[in-house]
């Protein structure tokens, strides 16, 4: 593939330079590099995963959007591709595809917007843009994990070099006399790890600590043992944090907890262990997870995700109001899988975003808001969530589960009351965890 070749040959200057300059110089050549591989890799599965969403879209207004986002993501791949030292390398397929992706979703929703068909052709096209995308975006991060954990020797990279094939790509000719995209780069972060949206913009206030009482430090250190199930000796004060959510912080040998200063509630809690193996599933992760919530006398939440990474399960709960799941309102709790012990709690997101809020009935029935719907989506389930939206509201929406024709998991956000399509999320699922992005 075009970008192995690319990479291999990034090694191979880089092997040049640390044999040529000393430690510190050394040292700052392969933070560049490796930092530099790590946004390419990162911008080109923000690109894999928004055209995903874009074979997706129902409607002109989310065509817009998604088409915005594609932009971003190609500018911020071109210039992670101008920091790497591979300026002699012939890479017109791959810069041809980083210009035309973005360009040509936007063509799209313009024409949509005008009311025009978007015609089968030009939906084949989008899938082949997506499928190199997903290629480019495996070989990349295959790279960056080599580079980090230093599996490639000089030897193998020689060897590489020696067997790439630089001139073949299967980068797909959508269409001729596209602009170049301009220069420069907007750092627009689009991937989502650990729920349905972002952990929500902390820099707002928090709405649950309004008119909530000061809580002494001794309050406090209470709250936080019981936190950590330890006795109030064992803990020791550091220096608090302020501003939005001013909190206590206190540590024991292991662990450190966050109390807010109104309200004593716990805003985190993080234990600095790492579980070596896994002896229980992730459904009796979830299960020492909910007795926990109970412990700390937390209701009405629900498991919404969850993802297991490196012997621990992470598990996304969401406040349920009136049978409405409410996915601004986040908590997370980290399991160990050796021994079930809680080592994480994360409530940062339901304090600054928990209310009880008015949710009237729908003016649209799930059959009116299913028409905004993509044709090419198959609806499987139906439910009321409200979700965050990037300017800091929320919409009132139903959450459609669709599979598309390619068999993957699909989740599609219209608004119950104006038929607005407002987000698109990939679902998925395995024996490890449940994520969207």
């Amino acid at each position: 593939m075009l970008f192995l070749s690319a990479a291999v040959i990034l090694l191979l200057i880089k092997n040049i330079i640390l044999m040529r300059e000393n430690a510190d110089a050394d040292l700052f050549y392969e933070s560049t590099y490796l930092r530099a591989v790590e946004d390419l890799s990162q911008a080109t599965e923000n690109i894999t995963n928004t055209l995903s969403k874009e074979l997706c879209a129902g409607t002109s207004q989310m065509q817009t959007k998604l088409s915005a986002k594609l932009l971003s993501d190609a500018a911020t791949a071109k210039a992670s591709l101008s920091q790497l030292p591979v300026s002699e390398l012939s890479l017109a397929n791959t810069n041809k595809f980083l210009s035309q992706v973005g360009n040509y979703a936007v063509y799209l929703s313009e024409k949509s917007a005008d009311g025009e068909q978007i015609s089968q052709e030009e939906y084949d096209n989008l899938k082949l843009l997506y499928e190199y995308s997903a290629k480019l975006s495996d070989n990349m991060w295959t790279i960056e994990q080599m580079l980090s954990a230093g599996r490639i020797s000089p030897q193998e990279v020689v060897l590489s070099l020696q067997q790439a094939d630089i001139s073949n790509s299967d980068v797909p000719s959508v269409t001729d006399g596209f602009l170049e995209f301009e220069e420069g780069f907007e750092n627009y972060p689009t991937l989502i790890y650990d729920g349905p949206f972002s952990d929500h913009l902390m820099n707002k206030m928090p709405k649950l600590l309004k008119g909530l009482d000061e809580i002494s430090e001794g309050g406090a250190k209470a709250v936080a043992a019981r936190s950590l199930g330890v006795t109030v000796d064992a803990l020791k004060r550091l220096s608090d944090e302020e501003g939005n959510m001013p909190s206590y912080y206190f540590s024991t040998d292991n662990a450190s907890v966050c109390i807010t200063k109104r309200g004593g509630l716990i805003a985190y809690m993080l234990k600095s262990r790492n579980p070596s193996v896994s002896n229980i599933s992730a459904k009796d992760a979830i299960s020492k997870a909910d007795k926990y919530l109970d412990r700390l006398d937390i209701d009405d939440m629900a498991v919404t995700y969850y993802e297991t990474l490196g012997n621990v399960c992470t598990i996304n709960y969401a406040y349920v109001q009136d049978n409405v799941t409410i996915y601004s309102d986040l908590i997370k709790v980290k399991v160990a899988l050796d021994n079930g012990e809680i080592l994480g709690f994360d409530a940062r997101g339901f304090i600054s975003s928990h209310h009880e809020r008015e949710l009237s009935s729908p003016k649209l029935t799930k059959a009116q808001a299913g028409r905004s719907v993509s044709e090419h989506l198959g609806i499987e389930s139906v439910r009321l969530c409200v979700i965050p939206l990037k300017d800091t509201t929320e919409g009132y929406c139903y959450e459609f589960k669709c599979k598309s024709s390619d068999g993957r998991q699909v989740l599609v956000y219209i608004d119950c009351m104006t038929g607005k399509e407002h987000e698109i999320l990939m679902l998925y699922e395995s024996e490890g965890g449940v994520l969207a992005m």
